[in-house]
């Protein structure tokens, strides 16, 4: 709790900072829309030509980008500091996390948090909001309401313990920036679409061995009553909030043995 409570008041200073220029904080945060808005906009281009992609129509498809938006959009409001880390250790300013009182991974998080980026929060809702519609009422039972809001909560934790992994190579080895971005924004890229178009050792590497195929693609296609490309059981289909609580434990492990592992440039 008390991680929390300092977690948000360094993020209200933050807050208060940026928004001492609405104007500017207007324009970015409708830049963020537009720009993660030309993701969803690709979707749509690209069944002007085809019915289906993978099997999946242009709503199973929206709905799929919808709830890894989502997950990818909470994930990077709350982490996306972690881009800064490796520039950090680089020239040791991460020294100066160390010295403060509290979480390090706390101060970490505050030190660059831009609340533009809940542009992208607000285009996948949007996006969410409208697919949801043009699917008939009875579809929507509280058991479906039920998985889709866990996998969007669940998808954003396995994203950032992902991110976090990533992040924490820093500490490890230099040039850590490129695996960061892979980790970050190039995993949003592939969640969007049904690992059905993906060859099959991509798809059994998103499902087992780095579970992206859990943050989205295994809760809509059960939600939707469609089989996934691996043919698992129900069971596993629904175990993203599992999967969440198990690569959390493991993010949070790898990030305190890597920590104790930093050696400041300066010596």
């Amino acid at each position: 709790m008390f991680a929390l409570a300092l977690l948000l008041r360094l993020a209200r200073v933050q807050v208060r900072s940026q928004m001492q220029y609405r104007t500017s904080f207007a324009l970015s945060l409708a830049g963020n829309f537009a720009f993660t808005a030309l993701d969803f906009a690709t979707i749509v281009l690209l069944f002007g030509d085809i019915s289906r992609l993978g099997g999946w129509t242009v709503n199973q498809v929206a709905l799929l980008y919808a709830v890894s938006s989502l997950s990818y959009a909470l994930c990077e409001l709350t982490l996306g500091s972690l881009d800064q880390l490796p520039t950090m250790v680089r020239d040791g300013s991460f020294d100066t996390l160390l010295l403060r009182p509290g979480p390090t991974f706390v101060h970490l998080l505050a030190t660059d948090f831009l609340l533009r980026r809940a542009g992208r929060l607000l285009q996948a809702v949007v996006v969410l909001v409208v697919v949801t519609a043009r699917y008939p009422a009875t579809l929507w039972t509280a058991e479906r309401v039920l998985v889709l809001l866990s996998s969007v909560v669940g998808g954003a934790v396995i994203m950032g313990s992902l991110w976090i992994v990533a992040a924490s190579a820093s500490f490890w080895a230099n040039g850590a920036d490129g695996l960061v971005s892979v980790f970050s924004a190039g995993t949003s890229f592939l969640v969007q679409y049904p690992l059905d178009v993906y060859t099959a050792w991509l798809r059994s590497f998103v499902l087992f061995v780095v579970p992206l195929g859990f943050v989205s693609y295994l809760p809509v296609s059960w939600v939707l009553d469609k089989p996934d490309a691996a043919g698992l059981p129900t069971a596993v289909r629904l175990a993203t909030p599992l999967v969440a609580a198990v690569t959390a434990g493991a993010a949070a492990l790898v990030w305190r043995i890597s920590v104790r592992h930093y050696r400041s440039p300066g010596g």
